[in-house]
């Protein structure tokens, strides 16, 4: 598989569906001169064929965080849920 600039190979602990919209939560490498490696992305674009972008990015329909902190991680992760839960 070819790895696009700007993208890594993404380890989804959890997923779920909020809305239609999927929602992940894992850990990659973010090879940005950070030692970022948790992340939480959502949309139905926000991993392609198993990678996601290596830089923050959000929109109400799509995006991807990057985190030091793997409980910061998990509670940017519950925090999206109720977000898109709530449009």
């Amino acid at each position: 598989m070819d790895n696009p600039c700007g993208m890594t190979k993404a380890n989804v602990f959890e997923n779920t569906k909020v809305n239609g919209i999927p929602v992940y939560y894992g850990a990659g490498v973010n090879p940005v001169n950070s030692p970022a490696q948790f992340f939480v992305a959502w949309g139905k674009k926000a991993l392609s064929g198993g990678l996601i972008h290596t830089f923050n990015s959000q929109s109400e329909e799509q995006g991807s965080l990057w985190f030091i902190d793997e409980d910061e991680a998990e509670a940017q992760y519950a925090k999206i849920q109720k977000i898109l839960a709530s449009t």
